[in-house]
């Protein structure tokens, strides 16, 4: 919705708008919604839209995308012309993953990663700031999260927000850094290329970032202890963990770690899930992916993730075999 008009998408795919015509051409008025006239007769299936100031986009299941109103900077009687946008040499393989799109100010369009519930889940740190270990500004952050995406150290990263950028635009770019999204593309990506990052949608995903996290000794601030029952020597293994990744996406992990002692060092996991699974779920926590190799007893795992979403309390909307089994086709 805009101050323009106002549309809305269905749950078969079709689109009803209702508004001003001017700039936008949808014919219609405030006193009734009217179905998109452009997709009205044809198969076309709506996946997502976007408003902005003075613009309108359209993503279809069949991965193209359509604006109408103001788009990078065009400013004639084309701005009522309804028109494909065409983003390098394959459409559809560039958006595969994708399948949200958002409007900003007027002359902008950017994509949002399909159904990334890293993103949903590390949003959470925003808004609670478990286990943060610094600030900017009064707002509770994580340093070495900070530190990954930027890519420099966070006292220089501070010093700079601090000096030079609005409350707003600090809680713009730490958007990005814990959910990969951006509010103010513009002002954004003016801070991200101060630091020397260049087209951050496309060379500076989360679950990139974080994978360089995964496992890290040096960076970790716990480690798990596990058994491996199938070792005959019974010898235990250590996972490094980042307190702060595990408990904003496992339910579990956050009243484990809000229950220790602050003395305790380490702990035994009771869970009867084999070392790999454990390992496998980690992996997940931090890409929103799952390492299966040829190596992986496939079955023997399929059986165990069948019920642990349920076990770890993890975000609830994850569809945990259908990622096993792309991950497991890949």
């Amino acid at each position: 919705m805009t101050f323009r008009f106002t549309s809305i998408l269905t749950n078969d795919g079709k689109l009803y708008v209702t508004g001003s015509t001017l700039r936008t051409g949808f014919g219609s008025d405030l006193s009734e919604f009217k179905q998109y006239p452009q997709f009205k007769n044809n198969n076309t299936i709506i996946k997502d839209i976007s408003c902005g100031y003075d613009m309108f986009a359209i993503f279809t299941q069949d991965n193209e995308i359509w604006v109408q109103g103001k788009f990078n900077g065009i400013n004639s009687n084309e701005s009522s012309v309804i028109r494909k946008i065409q983003t390098g040499n394959n459409l559809a393989n560039d958006l595969s993953t994708y399948n949200q799109i958002k409007c900003s100010d007027k002359n902008l369009i950017f994509f949002l990663q399909s159904n990334s519930y890293l993103s949903q889940d590390l949003e959470k740190l925003l808004k609670n700031g478990y286990f943060s270990d610094c600030n900017i500004q009064n707002i509770p952050v994580h340093k070495i999260l900070i530190e990954t995406r930027i890519g420099k150290a966070f006292d220089l990263i501070k010093k700079y927000l601090e000096s030079n950028c609005k409350l707003n635009e600090i809680q713009d770019l730490l958007k990005w850094i814990y959910c990969d999204e951006m509010i103010n593309f513009k002002r954004t990506n003016e801070i991200l290329n101060h630091f020397g990052i260049q087209n951050a949608q496309k060379t500076k995903l989360l679950k990139n970032d974080l994978k360089q996290l995964l496992f890290d000794e040096q960076t970790s601030d716990f480690k798990i202890v596990m058994k491996n029952e199938d070792d005959e020597e019974d010898e235990e293994e250590e996972l490094y963990i980042h307190k702060f990744i595990l408990a904003a996406r496992s339910g579990l992990f956050l009243n484990m770690f809000q229950n220790l002692e602050e003395n305790l060092q380490k702990v035994k996991d009771y869970s009867g899930k084999s070392l790999e699974t454990i390992e496998l779920l980690i992996s997940f926590l931090y890409t929103d992916e799952l390492p299966i190799t040829a190596d992986t007893d496939q079955e023997f795992i399929k059986e165990e993730f069948e019920d642990i979403v349920e076990y770890y309390q993890l975000n609830p909307t994850i569809p945990m075999m259908d990622i096993f089994e792309k991950c497991s086709n890949k």
